[in-house]
């Protein structure tokens, strides 16, 4: 993996890289995410952004629409395995709200 500024990685137990992101507060984020369709099943590891919620996401695998649950800011806070930066880093998901 390339060495960017601002970004590291660590080791995940099956050998693979882990990326990582440090916000200001030099606390690590990462910047990974697996989700999982809620009407395939399937997953899909994908990458978040680090400074914004992502609201919609199309299956890979069968093409459904994801969309946040109700109180979740992004589909990455409602059907993936780690919590979208923004959540990550203490924001609460105020990013998509505008309280930001």
């Amino acid at each position: 993996m390339p060495s960017y500024p601002g970004r590291v990685s660590a080791t995940r137990a099956e050998g693979n890289a882990l990326p990582l992101h440090y916000d200001w507060g030099m606390n690590a984020i990462l910047t990974e995410s697996t989700l999982t369709c809620p009407e395939c099943g399937q997953a899909s590891t994908e990458a978040m952004p680090t400074d914004a919620c992502q609201w919609f996401y199309d299956c890979r695998h069968c093409g459904a629409l994801l969309k946040p649950k109700p109180g979740d800011c992004c589909v990455f806070c409602s059907w993936g395995d780690v919590p979208c930066p923004p959540v990550q880093a203490g924001g609460g998901g105020a990013c998509c709200t505008g309280a930001a």
